[in-house]
């Protein structure tokens, strides 16, 4: 018995596995546009916003497979779904350097998307809940920091691989090394509790207040949350999250295009941009373990305000741009962090993954569908700065409303508890 209780969990290792995924796909993919856009722009003779729309392509593309993916995660064998469409992902970017017009981008951005339906916001989020049943905004957020990391490594890799190679190669490079890292761990590691025969992370705890944990699990039913209004107040928000984050993806053509520094810079700015949402998604996760939903939103509105006004002083001063995205960075992890864990925190665990799927699906249609929509603040207005002024007006109403949704799930909680006394 005492040897069994030395080893190490099995959740741990499905952890690890999402970490590698981090680590090889979803970094590489993250940082798949941002420096290719001067070089691709330049070469193909396009537009900002055409070659963005691969973005929104991809959002869309996710965005449609989401119920589909929610279902097959928590009914299939889960390794071999995630683990599919980690190939489809490797796949996609590969593509992308072999394309001689803007509009082939478009394919990549739908084998992405379709594939990332199976493998980001929510299937990290359901294979999070499903083996955590404590710590669980600490692990999601350490999910999501590192790839913030991983980000930020082939950020600086792919400015200096197409400084050395050109963009084609660097796409090809990357693809490599996405496969190596991601492929095996997937396959191998991510298995659901039912399948490895153990209980979740934290579930011996949680079992320790019986009548608890079976409210805690329950929560509400599909069909109950959404005839919920409170719940469509807090879906609100998370649609104003998904646009607002899409802003700090501009960071690097803003300090290439707009600023006129070289490649070099660029990635730089995309680095420190990183560093902040690698705190971000950390300390996000831990605000919410600590302090609650609404104080992980504040965190967010307070950052993102003072990191955006700050980058209004970098037109007079471009280093002063490496700070300002650093602390709008501590503020990116909103919509990888923060979302799913407000959804959580109304509805329970019980439908979770069919909620969260259905809610996603229409964060990821109109905030990564009007991503390429950012692009034309400098496509039409030859500036930025009113894509920065929207993004913290976006994440102050969504911290508000957030909140408003928080205190009303918490009145109808009360409300029930004293009609069952």
């Amino acid at each position: 018995m005492k040897q069994e209780k030395q080893k190490m969990h099995y959740a741990w290792k499905v952890f690890i596995a999402c970490v590698l995924m981090k680590l090889g796909t979803g970094g590489a993919l993250l940082a798949a546009v941002s420096n290719f856009v001067a070089p691709i722009v330049e070469e193909l003779g396009c537009d900002v916003s055409e070659l963005t729309m691969y973005t929104s392509i991809t959002a869309i593309s996710m965005a449609v497979l989401y119920t589909t993916a929610a279902k097959w995660l928590t009914h299939k064998r889960i390794g071999i779904v995630m683990g599919l469409a980690s190939l489809g992902e490797v796949i996609g970017l590969a593509l992308m350097a072999t394309y001689h017009s803007v509009y082939m981008f478009y394919i990549s951005g739908f084998i992405v998307g379709a594939s990332q339906a199976f493998t980001g916001f929510v299937a990290i989020p359901i294979v999070v809940n499903m083996w955590f049943k404590k710590k669980n905004g600490t692990v999601l957020g350490a999910i999501f920091a590192i790839g913030t990391v991983a980000t930020m490594f082939y950020t600086m890799l792919s400015a200096h691989l197409i400084t050395a190679f050109g963009w084609r190669s660097a796409y090809l490079i990357m693809a490599a090394m996405a496969a190596i890292i991601t492929l095996p761990a997937v396959f191998l590691l991510i298995k659901s509790p039912a399948e490895v025969g153990c209980s979740p992370y934290g579930a011996d705890d949680v079992q320790m207040v019986e009548s608890k944990a079976v409210v805690q699990e329950n929560g509400l039913t599909k069909r109950e949350a959404f005839h919920l209004p409170l719940l469509y107040v807090a879906w609100f928000a998370c649609v104003l999250y998904s646009y607002g984050s899409g802003v700090a993806g501009y960071a690097t053509p803003f300090a290439t295009m707009e600023l006129g520094q070289s490649i070099s810079f660029g990635a730089g700015v995309g680095v420190a941009c990183s560093i902040g949402g690698a705190f971000s998604s950390v300390i996000v996760g831990r605000i919410n373990d600590k302090y609650g939903v609404k104080c992980g939103m504040l965190w967010g509105a307070v950052t993102t305000g003072i990191g955006y006004l700050m980058m209004f002083l970098s037109y007079r001063n471009p280093m002063l741009v490496y700070p300002a995205v650093i602390i709008v960075g501590l503020g990116s992890s909103m919509y990888g962090v923060q979302c799913p864990l407000l959804a959580q925190k109304i509805v329970g665990s019980r439908d979770y993954s069919d909620i969260w799927a259905w809610m996603m699906m229409v964060n990821s249609l109109v905030g990564g569908g009007l991503y390429s929509s950012i692009g034309l603040f400098y496509d039409k207005l030859g500036t930025y700065r009113g894509a920065f002024i929207m993004a913290t007006v976006l994440y102050i109403v969504a911290g508000l409303l957030g909140s408003l949704a928080i205190n009303l799930s918490a009145k109808r909680a009360k409300v029930k508890a004293e009609q069952m006394a």
